[in-house]
């Protein structure tokens, strides 16, 4: 038998999204590297140089890292998309204008478009929480958003990453101090993406399909 429009486009939507998702972070990447062979200086290290280092690595990070996060839920979806699919997936765009900030002298702009990426990825993830718990065998997910659990770097830095850039645009920040929360970028990216896999694993793992008779 035939299976119905609804099941088909169903059966299609974690693709789709995995590659629109994909096609992002890629654009993402591109736009940094570019600048990086562009306009931005690597050598001599000095403190400066070793701060653009620390931010572009940050950049790479996280761009990946959000890359894991959307895919591997994105492999459980198997439902009718909806506009938040697409509004959460078009969020890591914000990476852009981090990484237009990166590797210039005054840091201020990074430190601040470092908070409103952090901002907005906390949004982006529970927005794609939320929308999972459409399907009722994944009601459980939200769990991976909250506070102390992967994502608690990102609630972290919003308020860290502000102070720094106030601190910075009023020249009250010393140069190691930029250069350790510019360094926090890339331990983040590596901590966030380890932290969820193991609890999206754990997750996975408690997913018990839906039978008609629990569903009704």
């Amino acid at each position: 038998m035939d299976e119905d429009l609804e099941t088909r486009v169903a059966r299609q939507f974690s693709s789709l999204y995995l590659t629109l998702v994909s096609v992002l972070v890629g654009l993402v990447l591109a736009d940094l590297f570019g600048q990086v062979h562009e306009r931005m200086v690597l050598w001599p290290l000095t403190l400066e140089t070793i701060r653009t280092w620390c931010q572009i690595l940050g950049n790479t990070l996280v761009a990946l890292s959000a890359w894991i996060t959307y895919s591997h839920l994105g492999l459980l979806r198997k439902r009718l998309p909806t506009i938040w699919d697409t509004l959460d997936a078009i969020l890591v765009l914000v990476t852009i204008p981090l990484n237009a900030a990166t590797g210039r002298h005054e840091a201020a702009a990074y430190f601040f478009w470092a908070a409103v990426y952090c901002l907005l990825g906390i949004s982006a993830v529970r927005m794609n929480l939320r929308q999972a718990t459409r399907e009722p065998a994944l009601a459980h997910l939200p769990r991976l958003g909250r506070f102390g659990g992967p994502y608690t770097f990102l609630y972290l830095g919003v308020p860290s990453y502000l102070a720094v850039a106030v601190a910075s645009y009023l020249h009250l920040a010393p140069p190691l101090l930029e250069v350790a929360a510019a360094a926090l970028g890339p331990v983040a990216g590596v901590l966030v993406a380890i932290l969820f896999m193991r609890e999206w694993r754990v997750a996975v793992l408690q997913t018990q399909p839906v039978r008609p008779s629990d569903a009704g």
